[in-house]
């Protein structure tokens, strides 16, 4: 049984090893296609849970994530600015605040019209409040932003040369991301909210690229649903 446990445990370092070191070794690849090679073994496992395989929970799978794409792309400052992406001096509370309100004054009544979320019936506590904020925040909205705003939508920025095709088109892979989170399955109604909540935190990202911004507005969003709809 030892032995057992002791292999295993090998094996999700070394899994979690090769994880790590395989966006860095996209980027050092190809300057054309590493890119999307690094975004892509990136985010799947992730997506497709595919660490709970070797018994690491998806909040580690999260943590691990994080960590492997900012030092895979801070060799890369062409693609991310990991220094201005985290920038506390950068980060705009007002862009957060508006691009949440522009979210809710658009998606409360549409979400409430498709069907997608209805009034909750439960309050959590004031602890629950401070704890769901902190999990959103660190294991929901963070990982999310650096990938989606910070990688994805920089990167198509980039290449296009375009501020609002980038913008569109990350919102569009962001909502085809959460078409899986059903039932039902697709689940339609969740791409076209996450598509318009992508467009929110493309905004509230756009003006100083700064990360920490688009994580605000995104914790909000979150955090409202989570609190006070179902």
């Amino acid at each position: 049984m030892e032995v057992r446990r002791t292999a295993i445990n090998i094996l999700t370092i070394l899994i979690s090893g090769i994880y790590m070191a395989s966006p860095f070794l996209c980027l050092r690849t190809s300057r054309k296609w590493g890119a999307l090679a690094a975004i892509l073994v990136l985010w799947l496992p992730i997506e497709f849970s595919l660490f709970r395989m070797i018994g690491v929970t998806q909040t580690n799978a999260i943590v691990i994530g994080m960590a492997a794409g900012i030092l895979a792309f801070r060799s890369r400052p062409d693609l991310l600015n990991v220094t201005a992406a985290f920038d506390l001096r950068r980060v705009s509370f007002r862009d957060a605040a508006v691009h949440f309100a522009w979210f809710s004054a658009i998606g409360l009544p549409l979400g409430f019209a498709i069907g997608f979320i209805h009034p909750a019936a439960r309050r959590p506590s004031v602890e629950g409040i401070a704890l769901l904020l902190a999990g959103i925040l660190f294991f929901n909205a963070l990982p999310e932003e650096i990938l989606f705003r910070g990688i994805i939508q920089d990167s198509l920025e980039s290449v296009t040369k375009s501020r609002f095709a980038s913008l569109i088109a990350t919102a569009l892979i962001f909502g085809m991301a959460h078409l899986n989170n059903g039932p039902p399955l697709p689940n339609y109604r969740y791409f076209v909210m996450a598509t318009l909540a992508g467009i929110a935190y493309g905004l509230a990202w756009g003006r100083n690229k700064n990360v920490l911004t688009s994580t605000i507005t995104h914790t909000l969003v979150n955090a409202v649903w989570r609190l006070f709809l179902r």
